[in-house]
This record gives structure tokens, sequence and C-alpha cells, in this order.
């Protein structure tokens, strides 16, 4: 049951998808040259053939939309968006020519979502700063889904700059006694901060 509420949200989330990466695309293209572009996350290989036709249809004819592969072509320059499924999060750098990343909320752990961020922040990358967009409905199941994938989020950060003071041990008791905190606080927290939300659509910047 789910999945499938999961997967209508996201057919009705993925308009909102598609209009933010081709913004965003246009805007970065228009402010650094024809090179740049957006990647563009989709859940499995047939949401992102979805994508794809979507994303080149909005564009009529400003850039090209492809897939993975398309990073590695002869003319990916000419590429304004490349769709990547989620999985796609390691092992290539060709993806720092782009300038944003726009997503769902999808399941996974919070090293792939950070994994793939880093395609964007590797060696080579001209921009002082990128930006990561993620869609999500409000008031839906993937909207929870995604308030709780930043709660984790925000604490691997959190650990990962502590570990830079500390030793193994004190953070390994620090994690222990956050994650029992967060078995008992996160369903009513995340009650509360869905409850503050009006819109139906809403970028979210990681």
């Amino acid at each position: 049951a789910w999945l499938e509420m999961a997967k209508l949200v996201q057919f009705h989330t993925d308009p909102a998808m598609v209009k933010t990466a081709v913004d965003l695309a246009m805007n970065d293209r228009a402010s650094h040259g024809p090179t740049g572009g957006v990647l563009l996350v989709a859940n499995d290989l047939k949401h992102a053939e979805k994508l794809i036709q979507l994303c080149s249809s909005a564009a009529r004819g400003a850039f090209q939309v492809g897939g993975f592969d398309s990073l590695e072509a002869h003319n990916t320059a000419s590429y304004g968006i490349i769709v990547v499924t989620k999985d796609k999060d390691r092992g290539y750098n060709s993806a720092c020519r782009l300038g944003a990343m726009v997503t769902g909320a999808y399941a996974g752990n919070a090293a792939s979502r950070h994994q793939i961020r880093g395609r964007l922040r590797r060696l080579g990358q001209k921009r002082s700063s990128v930006k990561f967009v993620t869609v999500v409905m409000e008031h839906s199941i993937l909207s929870l889904l995604h308030t709780r994938h930043n709660a984790v989020d925000t604490m691997n950060i959190s650990l990962e700059q502590l570990g830079q003071k500390f030793s193994s041990d004190v953070l390994h008791g620090i994690s222990q006694q956050v994650e029992s905190t967060e078995k008992t606080k996160r369903p009513r927290q995340d009650e509360e901060v869905d409850g503050k939300r009006k819109k139906r659509h809403k970028k979210r910047k990681d």
C-alpha cells in the first residue's frame, strides 16, 4: 500500500520536477555558458525514461535531454538536462559541468544521497556554489519521507563535523544516544512539521 501510494504521489509531482529542472537548466546555461545544465534524478529506469520525454517536450528545442550515457557523449555539452536513476551515485566525474541537481523524495540511504550530490562537487566544477533542489508534494507520504531524510542527513553532517575534534569512541556514544532519541520523537516531530505546510508543491534546497 505504501509503495502504490508513493507511486501515485510521484506521478502527480513529476510535472513540478520537470518545470524546476528546465527552468534551472535555462538559467544555468544563460549564466555559465552552453555547457551548463541540470542533473535530474529519477527513482528507476522507467521513471527516468518518462522524465526524459517530459523534459524534452518542455525544453522546446532549447537544449537536448538525455540519460546517463549522454554524460560521456561526444556532444555532451548540448545536453542541458541529464536524467539519471538514484543508484547512479558513484564512479563518474563528468557531471561537474552541471550547476544544479533536482530530485524527488525516494527511498534510500543518506550515504547514497550524499554521493550523488558529490557528482557535481568534483574537481573541475567552476561554480562557487551549486544548487540542490528536492521537489515534493505537500501533505503527502513523500513529504514525510523527505522530512525524515533531512533529519538523518543533518545528524550525519553533525557527526562528521564532530569527528574532527573527538575520538571515535565518543562519537559512537553520541550516535547511540541520538538514534534512541530519534526513535521516540520522530513520529510527533514529523506530524508537527507536516501540519505547518500549506502549499501543494514546494521546492526544497538541500
